[in-house]
């Protein structure tokens, strides 16, 4: 059994078409459309180097245009600060639930103040660790 071997690749689009970039092995090729990219670079690098393609595992980096770039950069992390709020926002949900549980309000009340339905307010408190006094 032939191991498998990994290659990065680029994908950039010239014009209407999708160039696909191997450097390792000196190899491009290209492709219609943007689906078709991983399938076009697994198949160049199976026929460059000899083997078939399910031994061939390519990861794809696709090549943003200079001015696309840098807004998905600057995507990224926005995307990456809602993820962190997000997280502090449970964080801070499982410790507003559980500070009222134990001022004896029920997860009706509590679901009703916070707008979520009582049955996730149940899910949150499950998920808490008992804290002692």
């Amino acid at each position: 059994m032939s191991n498998t071997r990994t290659l990065e690749a680029t994908a950039y689009k010239e014009g209407k078409w999708w160039m696909v970039s191997i450097p390792e092995i000196d190899a491009l090729s290209q492709c219609k459309a943007i689906d078709q990219v991983p399938e076009q670079a697994a198949s160049l690098a199976a026929i460059v180097l000899d083997v078939p393609e399910d031994t061939v595992n390519i990861n794809v980096t696709y090549r943003l245009p200079e001015d696309a770039a840098k807004v998905s950069q600057q995507w990224h992390e926005a995307k990456a600060h809602v993820i962190d709020a997000e997280a502090t926002a449970a964080d801070k949900l499982a410790e507003l639930a559980g500070t009222l549980k134990r001022h004896d309000w029920t997860l009706k009340d509590i679901a009703a103040v916070t707008g979520y339905t009582f049955q996730r307010i149940s899910q949150v408190l499950k998920g808490q660790e008992p804290k002692s006094s």
